[in-house]
């Protein structure tokens, strides 16, 4: 059983699981209680059955679903499981309760007992209608000589069946193997549940079979080999099996990155130095097996088989090899990369490896939560669920809004849930903080206690309904006002999420919708108070950024907003000078590039994704996008005149020349002369570029005189 999730955890997670593979799958409409309990319970019983039977003959959701038989006429038997051209059979019965507490007695093995006999005796009329169409297949397995049949019993219960059911089960299994071994049973406990609903989360183990050169090997005190193969080796790993290359390394790779178009240069321009300016691939695997081709020549040429394997240093080599061999020729595929293979099955060891070796190159902080058991166990138990996707490497792409969230997002909306407003303050000022560790970092404290995968997905889903419902105040607001709306977005969702309370948030029946449903009108409302209150406790000429800066004066503010919120006295009207008149400006352009750049507002490599702004420009897109994911995304360089590094063809562009660049491949010939690259480059959900950029100017300058293109 997992140390990071007790057993009720478990079958929360267990059912959430069930019901989203099953729930559309299998028929209840003959199970008469009306009872909705009752029923969702029958549900999970009969969705078990057929995830039990998914699991030992690997047929896929749809099909273990037809194989359920529960209901009047059962004979003990839930579901039906068989294998293609093998004469093996599972009889499947299954036991659902909420507290991990079925029951299983001996009368239940006696009822199962009638239903093998008569399948033993063809005395198929007495089944219900489910079975009838699986008696021919049930048939030619009995029939079979080599026939092996399989009791087994799914019970979402912990403690062990009482002595006198297992004695019964194992009399059953004599009295039926007493001219041969046909029969045999096996018992299925929360635990084992919990591990066959697991690995639907978990991708295939990775095995490598390659040939290395001028290697050596060590013995203790882990089995180890270290030399060199050639580049088209490394780019097949890569081919083969994309980023479940690196799934325990601190980031995947990166995409295409200075750094990555720098390592493919490198490889194509000088193949036969490449070994000397790189450092090479480390990978760690569960089994080594080092056979060298040559008796004479033992160190020359070596067969490696590595199972389970993990590159956890080197994914920005790999994915650059890949991309150089891609288009290079037979000197640039013949070129030597360093490689050393460990093997360790150890978690612990295998962390520090993957720690040790990737402090040589720039690891932020957040990079190490990859490691985290914890950060693993989330991402399973959305993928499990939620049917959801939580990455958690900044090198992976943002999931759509509808498919996922980052461990970033999920950690900022976590930060402002939290009933301390100095996290989201703190967060506010310095975003690397929320990785920091310790008795009071503010990571111990957002996931120490792990919260559920629906409390964090509900948690993201408010903080993003805030951020939309200050976007859309923006218009109406100036001045001050404004500021505080762009500035203070955190602490508004941070009074938004304390002001709602935490009821249903974990409940994965509670109707959040109505919940988010109430943000808008509520953010209006914490936005008109909060700049009311930073004006008569600090003055109406503080600054807003310092203000919202201040542990000292955050929480006297945040305090003094909830306890008006939850007074229920009406939201105070907004100053004239707050609110927008129309007026002529006169205005200084400034390029948001530049302004970006010179407050270093974006990471050195962080993702950007396009987005069309116009209804012509998606249509004639659209395809073209969608081709190929690499032509909608691209990687940040501070470098005032070409910041983006496309990941289609590895170069450098501005965003305006970057978006002619799509449009002349994309073949659109109604494409305009001319176009605003910045409004359609977004970093995640923080915005486009030109919306940073005005950001970034409000919280620089007091005059509201200047607008950015």
């Amino acid at each position: 059983m997992s140390k990071l999730m007790d057993a009720s955890r478990q079958v929360t997670v267990i059912a959430d699981s069930l019901r989203r593979r099953f729930e559309d799958r299998i028929d209840v409409g003959d199970f008469t209680n009306p009872d909705p309990d009752e029923r969702r319970r029958c549900l999970l019983s009969r969705a078990l059955a057929a995830a039990i039977t998914n699991s030992r003959t690997d047929c896929g959701d749809a099909r273990a679903a037809a194989t359920v038989t529960d209901g009047g006429q059962d004979f003990g038997i839930d579901a039906v499981a068989f294998t293609a051209g093998a004469p093996r059979l599972w009889l499947i019965q299954t036991k659902w309760n909420d507290r991990a507490a079925a029951n299983f007695g001996e009368l239940d093995v006696i009822t199962m007992a009638d239903g093998l006999r008569m399948i033993d005796r063809r005395e198929f009329g007495r089944f219900n209608a489910k079975v009838q169409p699986l008696k021919t297949q049930i048939t030619t397995i009995v029939d079979d000589p080599q026939a092996r049949i399989m009791l087994t019993i799914g019970l979402m219960r912990q403690a062990p069946l009482h002595p006198n059911v297992l004695l019964r089960l194992s009399e059953l299994r004599d009295e039926f193997n007493a001219h041969g071994h046909y029969l045999d049973f096996e018992v299925l406990y929360v635990r084992d549940i919990w591990e066959i609903i697991r690995k639907t989360a978990q991708p295939d183990p990775i095995k490598l079979d390659f040939e290395m050169d001028r290697w050596f090997e060590l013995s203790t005190p882990m089995r180890a080999a270290n030399g060199v193969t050639t580049a088209a080796t490394v780019a097949s790993w890569y081919e083969d099996n994309g980023d479940q290359l690196f799934r325990k390394n601190i980031r995947e790779s990166l995409g295409v990155t200075q750094v990555n178009a720098d390592i493919a240069r490198s490889l194509a321009e000088e193949p036969y130095e490449f070994w000397y300016r790189n450092n090479g691939v480390t990978i760690l695997c569960d089994s080594l097996e080092l056979t060298p081709k040559s008796r004479s020549s033992p160190y020359g040429t070596a067969k490696i088989e590595a199972t389970n394997i993990s590159v956890v240093n080197g994914a920005q080599t790999v994915a650059a090899i890949a991309a150089a061999v891609q288009k290079g020729d037979d000197r640039v595929r013949g070129a030597l990369v360093g490689i050393r293979v460990i093997a360790s099955t150890d978690e612990a060891t295998s962390a520090e490896i993957t720690k040790a070796t990737n402090t040589q190159n720039h690891i932020e902080r957040r990079d190490f939560v990859a490691l985290d058991e914890v950060q693993l166990a989330i991402r399973e138990e959305f993928s499990l669920a939620l049917g959801l996707t939580y990455t958690i490497r900044r090198s992976e792409f943002e999931p759509s809004p509808e498919s996922g969230c980052t461990v970033r997002e999920a950690a900022i909306a976590l930060a402002c849930a939290h009933a301390d407003p100095r996290l989201a303050q703190r967060v506010r000022n310095n975003e690397d903080l929320l990785w920091e560790e310790g008795p009071e970092g503010a990571y111990v404290r957002i996931f120490g206690e792990r919260p559920p995968a629906v409390q964090i997905w509900r948690s993201v889903q408010l903080l993003r309904r805030v951020r939309d419902s200050l976007h859309a105040m923006q218009p109406g607001l100036e001045g001050r006002a404004a500021a505080v709306a762009e500035q203070g977005s955190l602490i508004v969702a941070h009074i938004v999420f304390q002001d709602l309370g935490r009821d249903g948030i974990d409940d994965s029946d509670y109707n959040w919708e109505a919940v988010l449903d109430q943000v808008p009108l509520l953010v209006g409302k914490t936005v008109r108070w909060l700049v009311t209150q930073i004006d008569e406790q600090f003055g109406q000429s503080s600054f807003i950024g310092p203000t919202l800066a201040s542990a000292d004066r955050i929480r006297p503010l945040v305090r003094s907003v909830l306890t008006a919120l939850e007074t229920g006295t009406p939201a105070p009207d907004l100053r004239p000078d707050y609110v927008p008149v129309p007026r002529q400006r006169t205005t200084r352009r400034r390029n948001s590039v530049h302004i970006l750049v010179d407050a270093a507002r974006i990471k050195e490599g962080s993702r950007l994704s396009f987005r069309a702004v116009t209804e012509p420009e998606r249509r004639a897109l659209a395809s073209w996008l969608s081709e190929d994911s690499r032509r909608g995304a691209a990687t940040w360089v501070n470098s005032r005149s070409r910041p983006l590094v496309w990941a289609a063809d590895g170069k450098r562009y501005t965003p305006s020349g970057l978006v002619m660049r799509m449009y002349a491949l994309a073949e659109w010939n109604g494409a305009p002369v001319a176009v605003q690259g910045p409004r359609r480059w977004f970093l995640g959900s923080e915005g486009s570029l030109v919306s940073l950029a005005r950001s970034v100017v409000r919280e620089v300058e007091d005059s509201d005189e200047e607008s950015v293109e």
